[in-house]
């Protein structure tokens, strides 16, 4: 398990720094082998080894948040990511229900779980997903870009859509919400979006930058 977790969270951090969509659909393929090979469907949660791995007398399952977190913590942190950049509510699901399976061990000793805190933190306040859509590498999409980077917004995604419709087929298909988000004019474009439902797109970055604080409130 935690190979698959801790693999899917460089993904999503490689995506997250250069919006190759190659990293994103190696994250989500990954993901969708992890929960279908590890969850526990009776019980919530996933398991330490796979359902096609070798038998052991026991299937265990960790949370313990040490020096290193555990696989279910970062699994669960990926797959709320992953929900928002790509809108798959599965994602969002599973999500909830790692938190919901080891609740009462967060309950009993919060700090030993400080990954899985981070994660239920993520779920249970407003979730933010901003689409940039303009040309790759053009002045005004870099400048749109880097200018999110700069305010510390923990629960938020970012996803890159190309303004060319050719080009921007692989992020639709993946994150199909992206489809009808198209720039304005040629220009780079934002969409500040809170749980799906998106402000008024704009080409000014102080303008994003607004709208995001405004939705942070």
């Amino acid at each position: 398990l935690d190979d698959y977790a801790f693999m899917v969270w460089g993904l999503v951090e490689l995506y997250e720094s250069t919006y190759k969509t190659s990293y994103l659909h190696e994250a989500i393929r990954l993901s969708d082998l992890m929960t279908t090979h590890f969850w526990d469907a009776k019980n919530g949660g996933l398991f330490m080894t796979a359902d096609d791995s070798e038998k052991l007398i026991i299937r265990s399952k960790q949370i313990y948040d040490g020096a290193i977190p555990s696989g279910n913590s970062v699994a669960a942190v990926n797959l709320l990511r992953l929900g928002h950049i790509t809108g798959r509510t599965d994602f969002l699901e599973k999500a909830e229900s790692i938190t919901k399976a080891f609740s009462g061990s967060v309950e009993k000793h919060p700090p030993g779980h400080a990954h899985l805190v981070m994660a239920l933190q993520y779920a249970m306040h407003p979730n933010f997903e901003v689409v940039i859509t303009g040309k790759p590498g053009a002045t005004d999409t870099t400048a749109m870009l880097q200018a999110l980077n700069r305010p510390f917004t923990p629960a938020k995604i970012v996803v890159f859509r190309p303004a060319d419709p050719t080009a921007a087929a692989e992020i639709i298909r993946m994150a199909p919400y992206t489809k009808f988000m198209v720039s304005n004019n040629g220009k780079a474009t934002a969409y500040v979006c809170t749980n799906f439902v998106c402000r008024l797109p704009t080409t000014d970055i102080s303008q994003m930058l607004a709208n995001l604080r405004m939705e942070t409130k």
